[in-house]
């Protein structure tokens, strides 16, 4: 009887899946970009690579220290601005870095900022459509039409008090958004900027309760 539970269940999520509509969401920027799909800045004391893989827009930050001494996250004054709106506590998350040991590397993750799927005027005579073969349709934008613009502002300082931080500031914004109802394992293309946004159809609401409310009432009466 659990076997057929399990396999009720893996059935309902399937149909879950299935009904779910996706948005593979591409960041530009004017930093230059390695081939994994980071972007990348460096100076003499750090190297910071920027990358925005998984779900709902986090920012990941891989920050190598180059110096023989330590240098300080300042997490105050280190945040993001999404659309002219400034994200206090942007990097106060779990096990919150600040301390970056000599000739080290830390990774910080920000908070998700983006949790919604983009509305998309199909109608816009501006706007760029390509058909991706077996994936969806894709929409194109650029620096001026883009519905995300955003920057990443961190404060690295030499010193334990985040005195004489220098001031990393960069832009990034919206260039394409791949339109889908293909999950992130069958998309064949996935580079370090690009997220993405899942949103669940109606329908697959109705289907996945629907199963989970046949195992409770499978499991209660096993139970009796």
């Amino acid at each position: 009887m659990k076997a057929e539970i399990s396999v009720f269940l893996i059935i309902g999520l399937s149909f879950v899946t299935a009904c779910s509509r996706f948005q593979y969401v591409s960041l530009n920027s004017c930093l230059p970009k390695n081939d994994s799909g980071e972007y990348v800045v460096e100076n003499d004391t750090v190297a910071i690579r920027y990358s925005f893989a998984g779900q709902n827009l986090s920012l990941s930050l891989n920050i190598f220290n180059k110096l023989r001494q330590p240098v300080y996250l300042d997490p105050e004054r280190s945040l993001i601005v999404l659309n002219d709106e400034q994200i206090n506590g942007s990097f106060y998350t779990d096990g919150q870095v600040s301390f970056i040991a000599p000739l080290s590397n830390v990774t910080i993750t920000s908070i998700p900022l983006r949790d919604k799927m983009f509305e998309i005027n199909v109608k816009d005579p501006a706007l760029q459509k390509t058909k991706v073969v077996n994936e969806g349709i894709s929409y194109s934008y650029d620096i001026n039409t883009t519905p995300l613009y955003f920057r990443a502002i961190l404060a690295i300082s030499p010193n334990e008090n985040y005195s004489m931080p220098t001031f990393f500031d960069y832009s990034f914004w919206v260039s394409d958004i791949l339109q889908s109802a293909a999950g992130p394992k069958t998309i064949s293309e996935k580079p370090s900027n690009t997220f993405y946004l899942k949103k669940s159809t109606r329908f697959g609401n109705v289907i996945f309760w629907t199963a989970m409310i046949t195992v409770l009432l499978i499991g209660g009466s096993m139970g009796e």
